[in-house]
């Protein structure tokens, strides 16, 4: 083959090959915002069946007016929002704490402060939650208010063997109580 056509027949193949190269390219970042855009979309269904799911559960639990469960849900929107915001700041909190711990030389006060803060912020979330309940208890007829206190200490002895569970598996047993096995 002459020279020329073969130089000629390299640069088809290369831009052939480029060519090739960005449209898998262009493809592969596509099909990557496709579906982070619709694992998003599907996050913010679930979480929203989620809540819809237990405003009717307190709703039934409750046996809520129409015009109660719309205060209900406004105020479960607004403590949503609140909680939401504080556990932001726990997050970036907790990064910036290990952070500093993964340093050479971490900064003590830089972790004592961080560890207040997280402290507030905790403090903060428990005091959302609170005024969360006592804005429901206040909507709630006598009746529904002891079904309230009712549906509290279900929730309550649930979250306790919620956090039993988790403490047994951490302490070498299983979800039984069990010790595991160390075959």
């Amino acid at each position: 083959m002459e020279t020329k056509t073969k130089k000629t027949l390299l640069i088809s193949t290369i831009i052939i090959l480029i060519a090739i190269n960005i449209s898998a390219l262009l493809t592969i970042y596509y099909h990557n915002k496709i579906q982070t855009k619709r694992a998003v979309e599907m996050k913010n269904i679930k979480e929203e069946s989620r809540i819809k799911g237990m405003h009717r559960y307190i709703k039934e639990e409750l046996r809520l007016s129409d015009d109660q469960f719309e205060v209900f849900k406004e105020i479960s929107k607004t403590n949503m929002n609140s909680s939401h915001e504080i556990s932001i700041k726990l997050n970036k909190n907790r990064f910036d704490m290990m952070n500093e711990i993964a340093k050479v030389n971490p900064n003590l006060n830089t972790l004592d402060s961080l560890a207040k803060d997280i402290g507030l912020l905790h403090y903060e979330l428990k005091k959302s939650t609170i005024s969360h309940f006592l804005k429901l208890k206040e909507i709630c007829n006598d009746d529904q208010q002891e079904n309230l206190q009712k549906l509290f200490m279900k929730l309550i002895n649930e979250q306790d063997k919620n956090d039993l569970k988790r403490n047994q598996r951490r302490h070498g047993r299983n979800r039984n109580g069990s010790p595991h096995n160390k075959n």
